[in-house]
């Protein structure tokens, strides 16, 4: 049977983004976190199928997965000084040692990755891997929310927001904008969280605008896209795959849960939700996106951000992501569980911990409290990977005594009907990890 290598580097708009463009001030974040979430592709796995992942899987929570019947094969960076640097991405790992890779990974497997990264075409030649990708370039300007502007303005519908080519011009749109409420300011490929600024008057605007001009005195190039803050009620987004012929797939519809413009979970739509879109043209929208897709000369997965208004209006295009995504994991993981009739919430909980703490303590905490989801007992959570939390070592230890150091613990939280069960299950789990001196941050 043919095998599929799944691999990723999560955090992908960091090599799509030009640096000659001016940033948006930003709080920092753990880039050790992200370089940890490869491990949340095993859920797309099959028994024949292999998960490159840049630290070792934790050989505990392996174990407790292969009890779910997530028996995959896990290959991994062998080189700790390749994997440490965050400056290389997934394709470069492998290109670094690619002779020692061809040896374990099947010759015209196909190769699936969360994002189509530079060297990847060069990865999938010297390899023999069975796909065609599109090149990085389309893929660059697809992602872009430039892309996902123009999109809206081919097809139609509702398009509130503007182009700021510089930080003149963005003082002068935002200006125009604040008259009538607070102002959006989005990187056209800022990464979740540090791409999208509020803006609530001309005051922070002005200092926004003078941070962009300090850069362009150095010879930064400004463009950002501005928008009215929305009266928002829900996040939604829709998962779907264009072929290399160009044919479309609808895979899922996911609720997300959002939190100051940083993803923080995902669940199914259900069934009134998607009748409801169903009522309404959204559906034939996400084929016309498809086809405008493929037509610029993308194919592969493709996430559609959209939201509903309060006044009832769905805004079908907010942004694009041709990639894979959170919802398509959840997705996979939701599939899984519904042979227990139930559905999943994929979610992270944020902690900190200043001693020692492994994924077998954390393993044995939930399951002695009852909190562990296993074929037997489905009133707990599943992990879904030990390096978000823990580090390339699998056990967290902090720098020093006095220092607390953070990380997330990725998580599916299955429910039976309604999503507040879910909720419900992760304030017990979270109170069950402060058992283990662990300070819980979300």
């Amino acid at each position: 049977m043919e095998s599929t290598v799944y691999l990723g580097t999560f955090d992908s708009e960091a090599w799509w983004r030009s640096p000659n463009r001016s940033m948006l001030p930003s709080m920092s974040s753990s880039q050790a976190v992200t370089m940890g979430m490869d491990e949340l592709l095993f859920p797309l796995c099959k028994e024949q199928d292999i998960l490159f992942t840049r630290q070792p899987m934790d050989e505990h929570l392996r174990s407790y997965l292969s009890q779910l019947g997530y028996t995959f094969t896990n290959i991994h960076c062998r080189n700790p000084d390749h994997a440490e640097d965050h400056s290389l991405h997934v394709f470069d790992l492998l290109m670094a040692d690619a002779g020692y890779y061809q040896q374990l990974l099947p010759v015209e497997a196909l190769i699936s990755p969360y994002s189509i990264l530079s060297d990847a075409d060069e990865f999938v030649r010297r390899f023999s891997f069975g796909n065609h990708f599109p090149s990085l370039d389309t893929v660059k300007a697809v992602n872009s929310k430039i892309y996902s502007h123009e999109l809206r303005q081919r097809l139609g519908i509702r398009n509130s927001s503007s182009i700021a080519d510089s930080s003149e011009e963005l003082l002068t749109l935002g200006s125009e904008l604040l008259q009538t409420g607070q102002v959006l300011v989005k990187d056209p490929l800022g990464v979740s969280g540090r791409g999208n600024m509020l803006i609530p008057g001309e005051r922070m605007l002005k200092r926004i605008a003078a941070y962009l001009q300090e850069q362009e005195n150095k010879g930064k190039r400004t463009q950002f896209i501005l928008e009215p803050l929305l009266d928002k009620t829900e996040d939604f987004s829709c998962q779907l795959f264009i072929s290399e012929q160009g044919e479309v797939q609808c895979i899922s519809v996911q609720r997300m849960v959002n939190e100051a413009f940083s993803y923080a979970g995902s669940y199914p739509a259900g069934s009134g939700f998607v009748e409801r879109l169903q009522e309404t043209d959204y559906f034939s929208i996400m084929e016309a996106a498809c086809r405008d897709l493929f037509e610029t000369g993308y194919h592969g997965e493709v996430c559609i951000d959209s939201m509903l208004l309060a006044s009832g209006e769905i805004v079908p295009i907010v942004e694009i992501n041709a990639r894979k995504s959170m919802g398509l994991i959840n997705h996979h993981l939701n599939h899984y569980v519904q042979q227990y009739s139930m559905f999943s919430f994929l979610t992270f909980i944020q902690a900190g911990y200043a001693t020692e703490v492994t994924m077998q303590q954390i393993l044995g905490v939930l399951r002695a409290s009852g909190l562990l989801f296993t074929q037997e007992n489905r009133q707990g959570i599943i992990p879904l990977g030990a390096s978000t939390l823990l580090g390339s070592g699998n056990t967290a230890i902090a720098q020093a005594e006095s220092e607390w150091r953070k990380g997330k613990l990725y998580v599916a939280a299955p429910y039976t009907s309604d999503v507040s069960e879910a909720r419900t299950l992760i304030r017990r789990v979270k109170d069950v990890l402060k058992s283990l001196s662990m300070k819980i941050y979300n």
